[in-house]
């Protein structure tokens, strides 16, 4: 004969998990909202994921595992395929392909439904084994292979010291060159004219206006308009 389950609740009492006035509260907020217990227990915050997986592998008698640290090979993961795997949150831990059975690693040991499901989908006898989503994603990932990873933008080496002397004296001899040197000159006697004529076009305008051959308004005008 079977023995009962202890209660999940009673489990996480005994270890000091949750106290009375925790789980009363989640036994209230049960009745409001529904839904299972332990996992009402974990959204109020009043105990960790890992810790009543935990108590759950030891109500049910099932290992606890953690399948990011000892991810199947990919044979054995190939048996649920990666589609199940994702949509179930599942991975094999352990099996025997020719006998078609796989321990797998759920979140969520206690939901018989779940694990019948996967059964049929499969055609694998599947035995529970109890483990984290986080770890069960990472092994996911594992098993299947990661998305190739984005390449690095590339990055240009610093000069080395002798490319930076070669850059120097390149420079230096193209300033030492005779037509670089007169193309320099040219350009400062343009400035020179342009800042004569600009002093000369002054000196007009003022002679126009004391004259009164313009006015100061007219002047703006025209010059505005050129």
């Amino acid at each position: 004969m079977a023995r009962a389950r202890i209660p999940i609740e009673e489990l996480l009492l005994r270890h000091r998990a949750i106290d009375e006035e925790q789980l009363q509260y989640a036994r209230d907020h049960q009745k409001k909202v529904g839904g299972d217990l332990g996992a009402l227990l974990v959204d109020l915050g009043f105990v960790g994921e890992e810790v009543m997986l935990r108590a759950q592998a030891q109500q049910l008698g099932i290992p606890m595992v953690n399948p990011e640290q000892t991810p199947p090979p990919r044979e054995l993961a190939a048996a649920l395929t990666e589609a199940l795997c994702k949509r179930y949150g599942v991975i094999p831990v352990s099996g025997n392909l020719e006998s078609k059975l796989l321990r797998v690693a759920t979140s969520s040991p206690s939901n018989p439904e779940r694990l019948a499901m996967i059964g049929q989908l499969s055609g694998f006898r599947v035995e529970p084994a109890a483990a984290t989503k986080d770890s069960i994603a990472k092994a996911i990932r594992i098993a299947f292979g990661a998305p190739p990873e984005e390449p690095l933008p590339e990055v240009l080496p610093e000069p080395e010291p002798d490319d930076l002397r070669d850059r120097v004296a390149r420079l230096e001899k193209m300033l030492s060159n005779p037509q670089f040197a007169g193309l320099v000159a040219r350009v400062e006697r343009l400035e020179q004219i342009a800042e004569k004529d600009h002093h000369a076009l002054n000196v007009l305008c003022q002679v126009l206006l004391d004259l009164g051959f313009i006015t100061r308004e007219e002047l703006k005008k025209r010059l505005g308009s050129g």
